[in-house]
């Protein structure tokens, strides 16, 4: 318990840290270019690399790989050195086709993208996207690091490195006052986000004492079982991004500046998801299969009921706080400079609808880590696909009918479904376990 509680805090205190400087990012983006169709031009390049990141399903894997390496974790180190080198080349050979094929059809991707964006602003995201091409090999690579040191007991997640990326750029922003143009922006975070992957393999080094060895050892057992789950859910991390990506296409067809708007408002649901369900993920996750193996189904739920039920009271009440404030808030936090008062206005309206989304965010968080460490791919992947298949279609539908509002709408209906899809079936699969043993 005593391990449990410091990794909590340990944990805490990054992604806290993250969450701040992650916010001052926004605020800068807000103060130098508020809802300019520059600002638009940014927020479609700068998905991109999460976007094909996303494709090669590292996202969804962290769990599995976690849970791969704690099995093995001092055990059989020929074996762990063997599938950490096959991931890892099954990432840099990926990752290198996505970023070729990026670079080749990067006009055909952004007219996909935001076929509503002005010529100008089309061949800025352009340029901008080729810029950003480094932190796809870096959100890929951070990603499977920070899943084997989370194995090793080590809380060092996937915030650092989007931390130091930014990092440099804030501080050179509040410090000496300098603004770079939207360019050195975008080389300013591949620059950082590449030392804070190098800061990464560091730690990573140390702790884990695993070496590569720059070959596929595709005849290891757990690596074919690791990718065949990466191929299975692959699907879904492309409906993901889709969903995303979609409402920036009709973002983009409302107006200069909606694309921004609702990254604005979006943007600040996701880092208070992470702050408040990240932590509790990790830690209940391993006492959750604890007891599930040990058939102490009792203490299994118990954890599930107190910590889900004592998040969603925190959320709920912090949305509801925003929601009462709403535009005092977006004032307060995004305010000045070149995001002026009728921004302000249209923002705080589409965060006052964002906002109720957030308890399902945080929740979905907390009930992914049992599901997937419970060998339940397949059925995370038909409840992800079915929120983001319905995203879209809401988005769609709700978009000809109340524009930009719409499209808030229909992610928080979406992420409602799916976590309430997430909670029906991991008790299903409780209960079921419960009477076998009884």
């Amino acid at each position: 318990m005593t391990k449990d509680i410091l990794k909590h805090w340990a944990l805490t205190a990054q992604i806290a840290l993250n969450t701040l400087i992650g916010y001052l990012f926004i605020k800068f983006l807000a103060s130098n270019w508020g809802a300019s169709a520059h600002k638009d031009a940014f927020d479609v390049a700068y998905s991109i690399p999460f976007l094909l990141m996303s494709v090669s399903g590292v996202t969804f894997l962290e769990a599995v790989i976690t849970t791969r390496f704690s099995i093995m974790h001092g055990n059989d180190r020929a074996r762990a050195i063997a599938m950490f080198s096959g991931m890892l080349n099954y990432l840099l050979i990926f990752s290198t086709c996505l970023i070729g094929l990026t670079v080749m059809f990067s006009a055909q991707f952004t007219e996909l993208l935001a076929p509503g964006l002005q010529e100008a602003a089309k061949q800025e995201a352009q340029d901008l996207m080729l810029l950003f091409m480094p932190l796809v090999m870096v959100l890929g690579v951070g990603s499977l690091l920070s899943a084997i040191l989370t194995a090793h007991h080590v809380p060092v997640g996937t915030e650092v490195y989007q931390l130091i990326s930014r990092l440099g750029l804030i501080g050179g922003w509040l410090i000496f006052g300098y603004v770079p143009t939207l360019k050195e922006t975008a080389i300013s975070l591949s620059v950082f986000g590449a030392c804070g992957l190098l800061f990464m393999w560091i730690i990573f080094a140390r702790v884990t004492k695993l070496q590569y060895k720059p070959w596929i050892s595709s005849e290891h057992n757990e690596i074919r079982q690791v990718l065949s789950q990466g191929m299975g859910l692959l699907l879904t991390s492309v409906l993901a991004q889709a969903a995303l990506a979609y409402l920036r296409r009709l973002g983009s067809l409302d107006g200069v500046g909606t694309i921004a708007m609702l990254s604005y408002a979006l943007a600040l649901i996701y880092p208070l998801s992470i702050l408040a369900a990240k932590p509790i993920a990790l830690v209940i996750g391993p006492r959750y299969i604890r007891y599930m193996q040990s058939g102490d189904f009792r203490s299994a739920k118990n954890v599930l009921y107190f910590s889900c039920g004592g998040l969603l009271l925190v959320t709920l009440a912090i949305a509801a706080v925003i929601y009462g404030n709403v535009q005092a808030v977006i004032e307060f936090i995004l305010g000045g400079g070149e995001f002026d008062a009728s921004v302000a206005s249209v923002t705080g309206g589409l965060l006052g609808l964002a906002i109720w989304g957030l308890p399902a965010e945080a929740l979905s968080r907390v009930l992914l880590v049992p599901l997937l460490n419970d060998g339940r791919m397949h059925a995370v992947s038909v409840i992800y696909s079915t929120r983001y298949i319905l995203q879209m279609g809401l988005s769609y539908a709700l978009f000809n009918w109340s524009g930009k509002n719409g499209l808030i709408w229909s992610y928080v209906v979406a992420v409602g479904l799916q976590v309430f899809l997430e909670a029906g079936y991991l008790f299903y699969i409780m209960g079921k376990k419960a009477s076998k043993f009884s």
